[in-house]
């Protein structure tokens, strides 16, 4: 998958050809076009063309010759050791020199990776020859299946459509065959039996018309509410233009070009400037950034906390996903400017290779699989009923001709197959999915209702999906009275989910006003003309928690506007010196606040002399990383009349020109990620009802772990099985010699790994600093090593891009609404509108209760069937005939269905979420228990 290949040989027009570069080599079939001269088409927001571009060096065979040796260089970017078909991103650019960067990809830049003066970037030329061998920069959409043709599959190729079909068919053809002999001998005479034989006649024409229709109309009502809930996707989703990115471009004549340009015509090897608020168009190496650069990852990591982002060379064999000097397509730049060289565009992305990993046959529904073991008993009944109603009509008293028996017992055959069946399953699923969207919950594939009852496992990303997706203060860790000697408080929110007012709570005064004035955030009106705190996420968290305190989202505002508060002199915070300072007042009287890493700031404090107060800190700090904090320190410093020079200057301690010892410890914030309100409820809820909740996330293993505490999804106490000590807890370096190497696990999987697996399955709770193509795996090893070996049923809730591959794996894919993104919302089966993890585990209730009625309806649909075919064996003790085939049609369509319908509607049973989930391998829902009673107690 290198992308199009186009060549235009010498001549006046041109012949483009399209398919996989090489596939003249391998003997794969090209699509061919000729473009007479003026009219060789160009890409859309690329590169015009036109027929000048076939002499000069333009297009030529040179810049084409230079473009496929850069493909050959490119193989320097990727580790000695990955594979061809390597599933997971892997590359070695965060590793390469500058100096190596500049010789693969044959562009232009300064040796300290600035490209702001002076030529710079690849030529014009040689941009446009790369993008025709390398293609758009966009993602190959996954194939969408249209859906009128969707229609007709689930009119022709259910497996209960097939047998409807099968029935119709038949009937067809009798009808034919019995039309073409002529056959209008009437066993009797009476005019009874006349009557009799001119129903039969008009029944035939009737029972195959109701029985098309009835097919048709359920596919068109399981059509029709996909189709809703996919015109309800579309309009949830926000489909915004990404900008153009600034770019620059060595011109013909060695000039420098500055443009801005459509994303999509970028190409390996550009040199591109980002700011913050950017949206990233490609896979970058930076080449030079601003101090404290920052970007958002979550969407690809599942990791909340705003990461950091440098220039320097990473370390060899170091994980591209841990490279600060990397950033990804689709990702954005909180924080600082950069200069960037474009390393990978469109299906050769991180994004890229997790669309490519989404684009798989989706996993057969716990329903479709029960309708299949249900026709293949109704098969087995209905072949079985025929041919003792073939043997009945025989040994009748009645005389009939072959034709008439034929028909009489392939009628019998008939009225077994439930034909009201197929509507009643739909009706009942699209009742059950409407009751889930008032809780919130939108089914997309209709079936996936009772497989979500069936649901053993619940594999759930951490952030966004259990945690609110935001940072947020936690804890103030204050002096007590002022006095450090006197020891630390820690002061948590209160119920109503705010901190105390600093003006009720004196304590709080210095650190919530020294969090105001020591911030970068601001307030701005966001899309939907709301004020909104933008910025950096640990500061905006650390800004609202304290203008809340300080009285208010104005307080900031006011508070800066006082002439003692207004702020002279700023050292950002950057990723060397990991603090960042304010001077607030005048030169003549000014108050100097720090905030940053703890061990930063307390090395200017006093404290930092005093063993046992600084004992006391330290001591704080466990405890709320224990809990999965992220903890910042804040300091002050008061100077007076010319303690400080005229104008401050330096960028840290070795080189600021005035004291920066001394600083008086203010307090610590405790920052995190916090559980969603509901969520630990939801997860007991779940437990009680049989399903294992795992948490599968991209975090540190430390904050999963203490957050899953809290959650209820691990205890606080160790197991004491070693075994289930060892596995309760997996990182993803773990599961690196565990993956399988085809798309799934086989039988032929190693006996180690095979063990290890079980294990995992049977013990593990989470799963931690894992990659999209493990968590993708973690389902695989559910479904086939969980459950005691028969396979779990797997949900899988997420909202990130990192997401899709396992939602699209899962039987059951769970993609928030509102947060999550559309790749996430297109790869799930049911969308949560409201984000609430709670929604789900009620759906869960609500797939129990549909499956439980569904089974109730198939009980009813059957119990008729054993009085319908009774009288054809009633003949044998001289009873007449008594039902035609299109009456018995006629009953279960027009009367029996409505009463089916009705169990869709019942309420829950006591007790229906204190039992184990039904397994459709171990309990089907028509099983031996099921026909009996339909059969023989109720018929």
């Amino acid at each position: 998958g290198l992308g199009t290949h186009k060549r235009q040989p010498r001549g006046c027009g041109a012949m483009i050809f399209s398919g996989n570069y090489g596939s003249e080599l391998q003997g794969s079939p090209m699509a061919a076009t000729y473009y007479p001269p003026g009219t060789i088409p160009g890409p859309e927001g690329g590169f015009p063309r036109s027929t000048s571009m076939m002499s000069g060096i333009s297009i030529s065979n040179a810049i084409i010759t230079e473009a496929e040796k850069i493909r050959q260089r490119h193989k320097k970017l990727q580790p000695k050791d990955v594979e061809d078909d390597q599933k997971d991103y892997k590359t070695a650019v965060h590793t390469l020199s500058i100096n190596n960067l500049r010789g693969i990809f044959k562009t232009t830049f300064a040796d300290d990776g600035t490209a702001r003066q002076g030529a710079a970037g690849l030529k014009i030329d040689q941009a446009k020859a790369y993008f025709e061998v390398y293609g758009e920069n966009s993602i190959t959409p996954p194939v969408k299946e249209n859906k009128w043709i969707r229609l007709l599959k689930q009119m022709f190729l259910g497996i209960f459509n097939i047998l409807l079909w099968t029935c119709v068919v038949g009937e067809c053809s009798l009808l034919i065959v019995f039309n073409q002999s002529g056959d209008k001998k009437s066993i009797e005479s009476t005019p009874e039996g006349k009557e009799d034989e001119k129903g039969e006649k008009e029944g035939d024409y009737v029972t195959p018309i109701i029985l098309s229709l009835v097919i048709i109309m359920a596919a068109l009502l399981q059509w029709y509410a996909e189709q809703k809930a996919e015109m309800q996707m579309e309009a949830m989703a926000q489909m915004g233009g990404t900008a153009k990115v600034p770019t620059v471009r060595i011109g013909p004549n060695g000039e420098r070009v500055d443009s801005d340009i459509d994303p999509k015509s970028l190409v390996p090897g550009d040199v591109i400037f980002l700011k913050d608020g950017d949206r990233i168009p490609a896979d970058i190496r930076i080449l030079s950034c601003s101090d404290g650069m920052e970007v958002d990852n979550s969407a690809l990591t599942g990791e909340s906390m705003p990461e950091s982002r440098q220039n320097k060379t990473e370390k060899e064999g170091s994980a591209p996903t841990e490279a600060k000097n990397l950033a990804f397509y689709g990702t954005t730049v909180l924080k600082g400017t950069s200069t960037c060289l474009v390393h990978a565009t469109g299906d050769d992305t991180f994004l890229g290779k997790i669309a490519k990993s989404i684009n798989t046959s989706r996993t057969k529904s716990t329903l479709e699989i029960q309708i299949e073991h249900f026709v293949h008993i109704i098969a087995y009944v209905a072949v079985a009923i025929g041919l003792l109603s073939f043997a009945a009509n025989l040994s009748s008293t009645v005389k009939r001709t072959w034709p008439d028996i034929l028909q009489n017992s392939t009628a019998a055959l008939f009225a077994q197959v439930p034909e009201g069946l197929l509507p009643t399953v739909t009706i009942s699923l699209m009742i059950a999915g409407d009751q889930m969207y008032q809780r919130s919950v939108l089914v997309r594939k209709i079936d996936a209702v009772e497989t979500l009852g069936c649901v053993s496992v619940f594999c759930s990303d951490k952030t966004g999906t259990l945690t609110k997706g935001e940072m947020c203060v936690q804890d103030l860790v204050v002096p007590k009275g002022g006095d450090i000697a006197q020891g630390l408080e820690v002061v948590n929110r209160a119920a109503s989910g705010e901190f105390p007012k600093a003006a009720d709570m004196k304590v709080l005064q210095d650190v919530t006003h020294a969090g105001v004035m020591n911030n970068a955030a601001e307030l701005k009106l966001d899309d939907e003309n709301r004020l909104k705190w933008t910025g950096s996420p640990t500061e905006v968290a650390i800004m609202r928690a304290c203008a809340e305190s300080q009285g208010g989202e104005d307080s900031p505002k006011l508070l800066k506007a006082a002439p003692e508060n207004h702020k002279f002199f700023e050292i950002p915070f950057n990723s060397e010196n990991k603090y960042m300072l304010t001077a607030h007042g005048s030169s003549n009287k000014a108050t100097l606040f720090l905030k940053g890493a703890p061990d930063r700031v307390l090395k200017f404090c006093t404290v930092n002399s005093d063993a046992v107060a600084k004992g006391k800190i330290e001591n704080a700090m466990k405890d709320l990383m224990s809990n999965a904090r992220r903890v910042l320190a804040i300091a002050k410093k008061e100077f007076g009349p010319g303690q400080l020079p005229a104008k401050m200057e330096g960028t840290g301690a070795s080189d600021a020109n005035f004291d920066m010892q001394g600083f008086t410890f203010i307090g610590l914030y405790g920052i995190e990620d916090p559980p969603k309100d509901g969520v630990a409820e939801a997860v007991l809820k779940a437990q009680s009802a049989g399903v294992k909740v795992v948490m599968v996330t991209g975090d540190h293993p430390d904050t999963a772990r203490a957050i899953a505490q809290r959650i209820n999804i691990l205890p606080y106490e160790q197991p004491e099985d070693p075994e289930a000590k060892d596995f309760s807890v997996i990182e993803g370096s773990r599961l690196e010699t565990r993956v399988p190497k085809g798309d799934n696990f086989t039988d032929e999987e190693p006996e180690e790994n095979v063990k290890w697996w079980k294990n995992a399955t049977k013990h593990c709770r989470v799963f931690a600093r894992v990659s999209p193509i493990h968590k993708q795996v973690i389902v695989y090893a559910y479904q086939k090593y969980g459950y005691g070996g028969i396979g779990d049923i797997c949900a899988m809730t997420g909202d990130g891009v990192n997401d899709a591959p396992a939602l699209k794996a899962a039987q059951v894919g769970v993609a928030m609404g509102i947060r999550g993104t559309e790749v996430a919302k297109d790869a799930a089966d049911i969308v949560l509108l409201d984000d609430n993890f709670a929604s789900i585990v009620d759906g869960i209730e609500q797939g129990r209760l549909s499956s439980e009625n569904l089974q109730k309806s198939i009980m009813y649909t059957l119990c008729s069937k054993v009085p319908q075919v009774a009288p054809t064996f009633a003949e044998l003790l001289g009873v007449p005939p008594a039902l035609t085939v299109a009456q018995v049609l006629l009953i279960d369509i027009g009367t029996d269905i409505w009463t089916a319908i009705a169990y869709a509607l019942q309420p829950a049973e006591s007790k229906l979420m204190e039992r184990k989930p039904r397994h459709p391998v171990q309990e089907k829902l028509v099983n031996r228990k099921v026909l009996p009673y339909s059969y023989g107690y109720i018929g």
